[in-house]
């Protein structure tokens, strides 16, 4: 697994120097664990989900966003970029996403927000400013910090040290939203810093979680059973997904499956398309074209004969 950003350098000359990818950090979160939550967002992701709802997540480069629907062709931008990626043709404005820098002067230009700039390198001291902010609403709602993504463990040792800072010196609740695709070398000595995990787990089927996610489920299930020998508090998460596994033949193998490993703890998120504009604006097309709704009845109804705890996002 790649891991962008990171400078051994300054990691041994000071921790809070290390350097990371980050490209959204959300306040007042309430659903990505207990409480009022700030949330991290890490770029970079080893797998291509069809349905995503952050594409602009999976690549770990800063790239430029464009919402043509916002553009009023006032050519700011055209001043701003250097590299030449937007000009002026037959009176419209013209985006070559192949000369693109993705150095954000662009969208530091436009006054109507029709480019936007999503990943910015941050030190761990600079994602720690930005945290402390909130500490009031941690306090009085029982919250904490939630790194997520993108996936945060494709940058190992900037996330360790953001646990440190946050977890140990700070004291607050830290949780990791993570799709548990890394090896257990990397996510074990997270650990310690960690208050709460919550576990992604898309399908049960290895041929299928592959088809869909570009990648297997067997790391993230051997992860799963390893935290649960540690009893270690784990949370799973199931996008659900119509056509893909929100049948009973996945919600059976689900079920039998944590209560082998004894984790009780449920939450769905139905399928949605918040993000659909966000294809469109990074030049993507969108893979997951959907109009049904996910068979939650069936899920639930299932699910809950294994005595698991559900709950709906």
């Amino acid at each position: 697994m790649t891991q962008p950003h990171e400078s051994p350098l300054a990691s041994e000359l000071d921790p809070g120097l290390l350097q990371g990818s980050i490209f959204d950090i959300q306040r007042f979160s309430t659903k990505d664990g207990p409480g009022v939550r700030t949330t991290v967002f890490f770029k970079g992701c080893p797998l291509s989900c069809k349905w995503c709802s952050n594409p602009e997540s999976q690549s770990s480069r800063p790239q430029i966003l464009y919402y043509k629907d916002l553009c009023k062709g006032c050519g700011e931008c055209v001043q701003a970029c250097a590299a030449g990626a937007i000009r002026v043709c037959d009176g419209a404005l013209l985006y070559s996403r192949d000369k693109c820098v993705a150095c954000g002067e662009c969208a530091r230009a436009c006054p109507h927000e029709a480019r936007t700039l999503s990943g910015a390198t941050m030190t761990v001291d600079a994602v720690c400013e930005e945290v402390r902010k909130d500490w009031r609403t941690y306090m009085h709602s029982g919250g904490g910090v939630t790194l997520g993504g993108g996936e945060a463990l494709m940058q190992p040792r900037f996330l360790s040290a953001v646990l440190a800072k946050l977890h140990d010196e700070l004291g607050y609740h830290t949780c990791l939203d993570t799709s548990g695709f890394a090896p257990w070398e990397t996510l074990q000595p997270l650990l310690p810093g960690l208050d709460l995990i919550l576990m992604d787990i898309k399908h049960m089927d290895v041929v299928a979680h592959r088809r869909m996610t570009g990648v297997d489920n067997t790391m993230v299930l051997d992860n799963i059973r390893k935290l649960a020998k540690l009893s270690f508090p784990v949370r799973i998460r199931v996008p659900l997904i119509p056509g893909f596994n929100d049948d009973a033949i996945n919600a059976a193998a689900l079920g039998e499956f944590l209560r082998e490993v004894g984790y009780v703890d449920v939450e769905l998120m139905p399928y949605h398309k918040f993000g659909l504009s966000k294809y469109a604006a990074l030049g993507l097309e969108y893979q997951m074209e959907c109009s049904a709704k996910p068979d939650l009845n069936t899920v639930v109804g299932i699910l809950e004969t294994y005595g698991l705890h559900i709950t709906i996002h």
